[in-house]
């Protein structure tokens, strides 16, 4: 089939390959004769123990052990839930082991999703993956390991020398940030620039406080809207990412009439107005359910599960009463991006920045970001001419993709109202299917969304390819299906 070849060599074309080590982050000579950047007993403070701050936390020690700067770093970090998500895609698996040298371990993997079933009002097809995504929690819940504590339980794995450069308080809230003078300089010489207030009373009654030279935001979403962020929001002109409500929640199948989801993920697009539905499997009598567009009511997750191309697969009476948390948990997703998320002494990562792929793979934003952020300021200091030249300039190459993003994703909930274009698109995708397993371009579009590895300009373009393909080969059939007046 020459389409499908055609598609084929254009999803290996335009295949994202993981970043690499940089083996001269300077751009010249020897890292390691490197003078700038850092200096002798500089402390940095980590606030967030997630993906983003223990990555961080790893790569700078591993960076300071490489060039002998005696660093001093604290990660702090609260234990809170962290929502129940947990897809990890091969682009993510990849960059954790190109830049971080570490694996996935055995015990946070709950299952491998090799197939998606994309679910509309009228109907569904099966999509095939090249290379299965790992599903896993993020935090350790239901007395299983989450892949962020994982993480930081690893931050020193093949650098244990490092232990007394490194330490983790937890749990803990930051009461206040506050600044100790104008940020400038990185190191001892020039005093510390903030001072870091934890919720932990010292035996005098006072909190416990933290000096502070760099200072690292890594609090995720959760930190919207507290007054700590509020706060160093109007000390530094921070601006927020615009952002899109979403949710989260773990649902119990145990008491499933018939359960046949396995190893298949499910989308399902625009059975709740407005948003996209995605059913993760954990394991043989559970799954996490996540939206995208608006946060789901128990009323509207019954309907979703009532729906018959839903109950193909699964057939659970009263899901909202079988939810482990018994709550469906609110979530947000950015849209955009941040202003004004790095200064002379600071730095932000993660969905704080606004900057990875909007709606998809926040696991492989907070590793490249961490990447970027610690060889920018062990090699070129922590100033905001180092983060604006050495980290948000590479990050600049998600912002026109994502408008494109945001655009397809307006365009389907539009369209998706249509009776006629929910049909067209699923025998679109059914008859590719037919002709070959992997499909063609309506399969790769789908493929893109879920792995990451190709831009939303060539998603959008294989759709319409495969939509213009299917009614050139099935006028008739196209005809009766997409008259929106008969």
């Amino acid at each position: 089939m020459l389409l499908a070849r055609l598609v084929d060599r254009l999803e290996k074309a335009f295949h994202k390959p993981a970043p690499q080590q940089n083996p001269d982050p300077q751009g010249h000579g020897n890292p390691e004769t490197a003078i700038a950047g850092l200096t002798q007993g500089a402390v940095i403070v980590i606030v967030g123990g997630g993906l983003s701050g223990s990555a961080f936390a790893r790569k700078i020690l591993t960076l300071c052990r490489k060039t002998g700067k005696k660093t001093r770093v604290y990660l702090v970090n609260s234990t809170g839930c962290n929502y129940c998500g947990g897809l990890i895609t091969d682009l993510a698996r990849e960059t954790m082991r190109n830049l971080y040298e570490l694996h996935a371990p055995h015990d946070v993997i709950l299952n491998k999703v090799s197939d998606c079933i994309f679910i509309n009002r009228e109907g569904s097809a099966e999509i095939s993956l090249t290379t299965p995504m790992l599903t896993t929690l993020r935090t350790s819940r239901f007395g299983i390991t989450g892949f962020d504590d994982s993480l930081k339980a690893r931050i020193l794995e093949g650098i244990e020398d490092m232990e007394p450069w490194l330490t983790i308080i937890e749990p803990t809230l930051v009461r206040q940030i506050i600044p100790l003078a104008e940020p400038g300089g990185q190191g001892p010489e020039s005093g510390p620039k903030w001072r870091v207030v934890l919720s932990i009373k010292k035996d005098n009654g006072c909190y416990e406080e933290l000096d502070a030279h760099v200072l690292v935001l890594a609090t995720g979403f959760r930190s919207l809207g507290k007054p700590m962020l509020n706060d160093f929001q109007e000390l530094t002109g921070y601006i927020p990412p615009p952002v899109m409500e979403g949710s989260v929640t773990e649902v119990d199948t145990s008491t499933a009439k018939h359960n046949l989801i396995a190893d298949h993920m499910l989308v399902i697009d625009g059975l709740v107005e407005g948003a996209v539905l995605a059913f993760i499997p954990k394991g043989k009598s559970w799954l996490t359910l996540t939206t995208l567009g608006k946060q789901l009511t128990p009323g509207e997750l019954d309907r979703v599960f009532a729906h018959p191309q839903v109950k193909k697969y699964l057939d659970l009476p009263h899901p909202s009463k079988n939810l482990r948390c018994r709550m469906i948990c609110p979530a947000k997703l950015f849209t955009g991006s941040a202003q004004n998320f790095y200064g002379d002494g600071w730095v932000m990562l993660g969905d704080l920045t606004g900057y990875g792929r909007v709606l998809k793979d926040g696991v492989y934003a907070s590793f490249l970001h961490a990447h970027l952020a610690a060889e920018a300021m062990c090699y070129h200091g922590a100033t905001k001419e180092a983060f604006a030249r050495f980290y948000h300039q590479p990050l600049r190459e998600f912002e026109q993709d994502n408008q494109v993003g945001m655009l397809l994703f307006r365009i389907n909930t539009h369209l998706n109202r249509r009776s006629w274009f929910n049909k067209l698109f699923i025998m679109a995708a059914e008859n590719e299917r037919k002709k070959s397993p992997q499909g063609a371009a309506m399969h790769a579009g789908i493929r893109g969304l879920m792995t990451g590895r190709i831009p939303y300009g060539l998603i959008g373009v294989f759709f319409i390819i495969g939509l213009i393909s299917f009614m050139v080969r099935h006028p008739l059939k196209a005809l009766k299906t997409a008259n929106p007046f008969r």
